[in-house]
């Protein structure tokens, strides 16, 4: 698992060699292409997000010199059969999905588990993750803002002024709701009525189980918190729609929900052959939160193009691992 999993000690040398690695490859550009070297290509499912992440992919591996291109598939398991099978190289893959197409029920909560899990058994398929299993979880009030991404289930509730805007983790909701029995939150049929799904979310949370809901999916959900008929609603926390309404996810902090990183993965035989490639894709890999997806989700559902939201976003993740560098550097110095 080497390839996947670093103590922390080790993360912060392999993120200082990525990070100066990096200026050199930005730096060359496209002086370093070669015709000689096929390109990468980067699959991608057709929904928003999963084309905004190969598209950031796209664009730091182009900045570095590598000559990519995006192959796009009509779902998101085409594209994970696609990099199984080698027909591609790069695949921006979510660790709960992973878990599940391997025929496994219940994804773990714990982001370290599933990346672990899924990577020791994507190593034998040839198929390495261009993440750190032991970097920062989200937990706690900040989590949001902490890599790595987690695009798993959560509950939104409205931001400032809005009387709940508080809140910012689960239990702090199940307090609130414990105060307002009259209060509704918002969750789609099926989770409402599954004895797997918000009954034993509520129990978890130390709320009553029978607690009524309103029905209502992921859009009516953050129409429901925006026009004050529920306290909170259920959607995903990276959901753009919910992000650019002004809407705030709230931390799993009991880890209820599976975690959902996204994460670029990559066909093990051209890491060897061409290492640049995990060096280019180190932001992306190292830098990225539920926070910066959702708000880069929020730009594209407010219309703006895909590949323009990518570009900023790949910059913003580049400028970051630098700051991050410049900060280990003192720290360590």
């Amino acid at each position: 698992m080497a390839a996947c999993v670093m103590t922390s000690t080790a993360h912060r040398r392999t993120l200082r060699v990525l990070a100066a690695a990096l200026v050199v490859l930005v730096a060359a550009g496209c002086a370093s292409r070669s015709v000689d070297i096929p390109e990468v290509r980067v699959a991608t499912g057709p929904d928003p997000e999963s084309l905004l992440l190969a598209s950031t992919a796209l664009v730091l591996l182009e900045s570095a010199g590598i000559d990519a291109a995006l192959v796009t598939f009509g779902d998101e398991r085409s594209a994970r059969q696609a990099i199984e099978l080698g027909d591609v190289d790069v695949h921006l893959a979510y660790s709960g999905e992973v878990w599940l197409d391997s025929g496994r029920a219940n994804p773990p909560g714990d982001v370290s588990v599933s990346l672990e899990s899924v990577g020791v058994a994507d190593l034998e398929r040839g198929i390495v993750w261009l993440l750190d299993a032991g970097s920062s979880e989200p937990d706690g009030a900040d989590g949001i803002e902490q890599v790595p991404a987690n695009a798993t289930f959560a509950f939104f509730v409205a931001g400032p002024p809005a009387v709940d805007a508080d809140l910012r983790t689960l239990s702090q909701l199940s307090l609130r709701l414990s105060e307002r029995p009259d209060a509704s939150i918002c969750v789609d049929s099926e989770f409402g009525r599954r004895p797997d799904g918000l009954a034993a979310m509520l129990s978890a949370y130390s709320v009553r189980r029978d607690r009524p809901f309103l029905a209502a999916d992921p859009m009516q959900a953050v129409v429901g918190v925006l026009e004050g008929d529920c306290i909170a609603g259920l959607s995903h926390a990276t959901d753009g729609r919910a992000w650019r309404a002004g809407l705030q996810p709230l931390v799993d902090d009991l880890r209820f929900f599976p975690a959902f990183v996204p994460a670029p993965t990559v066909r093990s035989e051209l890491l060897a052959a061409r290492p640049s490639v995990a060096v280019a894709l180190a932001p992306l890999a190292g830098e990225l939160s539920t926070g910066l997806l959702g708000r880069a989700n929020a730009r594209v559902e407010a219309g703006r193009p895909v590949p323009t939201v990518a570009a900023e976003l790949a910059e913003e993740l580049r400028l970051r691992t630098l700051d991050r560098l410049d900060r280990l550097d003192r720290i360590e110095g």
